[in-house]
């Protein structure tokens, strides 16, 4: 209750920002997936095509009374069979970080990419991106030094319990292939 911090940066997950629980946290639509490095918005979202080079992007949001400084959004992706344990089963995109320029205002909202990767598993795969500001670190930041950051801890533990890390499922396919 009450109003904001001055710094809330966040990934919207359904929630817009509060830290509610929520059950199904693997479904945001504010990580999306593009076959080309142009990103569109969130309803541009392209099935995930293996072995391709794929791009993803990021809406980011900040519902604080003040400008968020020095956001830096980081994206990973897993193979479910791994166990979804943070950090060990996770691994960085291709392009695993980009800095926002400039600051945030009040308010406003950023689209962030395209972060490169390239899909391994026909069939299924979880997305992860996480933002973190000035006065506002993810919990699984490295400069936070929270615990949450080395792990281990599963993935139904860590996503729905912070407003700043988002999960998105996908159904990747093959590739199309040639002759070759």
């Amino acid at each position: 209750p009450g109003a904001p911090p001055d710094v809330d940066v966040y990934i919207d997950d359904g929630r817009n920002g509060e830290y509610q629980y929520l059950g199904n946290f693997w479904n945001t639509t504010a990580l999306w997936n593009r076959l080309g490095t142009t990103g569109g918005t969130e309803a541009d979202h392209e099935t995930p095509v293996v072995g391709d080079p794929n791009y993803l992007f990021v809406r980011v949001k900040n519902r604080g009374t003040m400008p968020a400084q020095n956001l830096v959004v980081r994206t990973y992706h897993c193979v479910p069979a791994t166990g979804l344990v943070w950090p060990d089963d996770w691994q960085p995109t291709t392009t695993g970080q980009l800095s926002v320029p400039g600051p945030l205002a009040s308010g406003a909202d950023v689209i962030v990419g395209p972060f490169e990767w390239t899909p391994q598993v026909i069939g299924h795969e979880c997305l992860l991106a996480e933002v973190s500001a000035d006065g506002d670190l993810s919990n699984v930041d490295p400069t936070g030094m929270l615990p949450a950051a080395s792990g281990p801890i599963p993935h139904w533990r860590l996503v729905p319990f912070d407003n700043n890390i988002v999960q998105r499922n996908v159904a990747p396919v093959p590739g199309g292939g040639g002759a070759g």
